[in-house]
């Protein structure tokens, strides 16, 4: 059976991320949301639909996610934008609960904002995969601070504090030693 994943993305890296799921043999991806990051939320949906019109992989739906507002402290989320509620309604009749994990590459927001519109979002998922933060006090973003982790902090206390379910950070530093090889990407990725 393959691992069913939702992605939650927004930069060059979630890009790669999302080209190497593509090729993964064993993950069916239901639905990628995207989330105000590396750029502006509409770049984010743009750059999400680039790269699976590349890969030939349009069939998966991408989905407006929230942002944390204007001023980067939270304005008002949008609670009609779709995201991560929207995406499990549309699969709630294939009984999905507790079989997909969420692979979150992006700061937290949309996983925040979901928790909020829907306390019991949390409980539906097997398990949540992270892109964030550092274990040696380095970061990307700051000296000791990882972006996705600096660009919400309060959404990476709501997730952390109330997601129940499974979850896994790969750190800063992880993502730096676990890179691929170029050929790797050549042999596999969209091809």
């Amino acid at each position: 059976m393959k691992k069913k994943l939702i992605l939650d993305d927004t930069g060059v890296d979630d890009a790669q991320a999302i080209m190497v799921a593509l090729v993964a043999p064993d993950a069916e991806i239901l639905g990628i949301t995207c989330c105000h990051g590396n750029t502006l939320l509409e770049n984010v949906l743009k750059n999400t639909l680039r790269v699976l019109k590349v890969c030939n992989r349009l069939g998966i739906p991408v989905y407006r996610g929230h942002f944390h507002g204007k001023d980067g402290l939270g304005d008002v989320p949008d609670p009609d934008a779709p995201g991560l509620e929207l995406l499990l309604k549309k699969r709630a009749a294939e009984a999905i609960i507790k079989i997909v994990s969420l692979v979150a590459t992006a700061p937290l927001t949309n996983l925040a904002v979901a928790v909020q519109l829907n306390p019991t979002f949390p409980k539906k998922l097997k398990a949540l995969y992270n892109m964030g933060e550092n274990t040696e006090s380095r970061g990307n973003t700051t000296a000791c601070g990882e972006f996705n982790f600096v660009a919400d902090p309060e959404a990476v206390y709501i997730v952390l504090d109330h997601y129940s379910c499974p979850t896994y950070i790969a750190t800063w530093e992880f993502s730096c030693r676990s890179s691929l090889p170029w050929s790797f990407c050549d042999t596999w990725l969209c091809t």
